[in-house]
């Protein structure tokens, strides 16, 4: 059984999670879900080692039924979010061409996912959209792990993804049209 599987067993049937975590594994999941939340694969490292750090020397206030992916995952959002902050405070004129989406088209691979507009589109959603969506389906919690790791109840989560969903939906949508509209040069 994968550690996604155990993971999701362990919260599932209310296992308690007393056992050291697998850091190997830990840390490669934390890493690409910063670097689904950032767009940049050095910020993603930085944040990564940070949520880790904070993770493990909190770790004696860890309830037992919270798995160590989800209580993990819980400080890499909060690190992603102080600096996605930073950011915005201190890149207020960036031009267009250094757009974040050239660093997540290189590292698509270690995503899993192959359609760049689907990882465009997901960027440009609202912050909390966002991360419930890449957290939901990029690395595969379940709604109840999203709420614990947001710290949020599990409706709101739902409605996020309601929402996420329909933004997606709409600006891809929007996408192919314009493709649509060109003109064939095969025809």
């Amino acid at each position: 059984m994968n550690t996604r599987s155990q993971d999701r067993q362990r919260t599932l049937t209310g296992t308690p999670d007393t056992a050291e975590p697998d850091f190997a594994v830990l840390s490669g999941r934390v890493y690409r879900l910063c670097f689904a939340l950032l767009g940049d694969l050095d910020a993603a490292g930085d944040a990564a080692q940070e949520a880790l750090t904070r993770a493990w020397s909190r770790r004696k206030k860890k309830r037992p039924a919270v798995t160590w992916w989800t209580w993990s995952a819980g400080f890499a959002v909060r690190v992603c979010r102080e600096l996605q902050r930073s950011r915005r405070l201190r890149v207020v004129g960036r031009s267009a061409a250094e757009s974040p989406l050239d660093a997540v088209s290189e590292g698509l691979d270690s995503l899993e996912v192959v359609d760049s507009a689907l990882v465009a589109a997901i960027h440009s959603l609202p912050r909390r959209q966002k991360e419930v969506t890449v957290l939901r389906f990029l690395t595969g919690q379940s709604v109840r792990e999203v709420a614990t790791t947001l710290g949020c109840p599990e409706g709101t989560v739902k409605s996020n993804l309601h929402k996420a969903m329909a933004n997606l939906r709409t600006g891809l949508d929007a996408r192919d049209a314009q493709w649509a509209a060109l003109p064939s040069k095969d025809c």
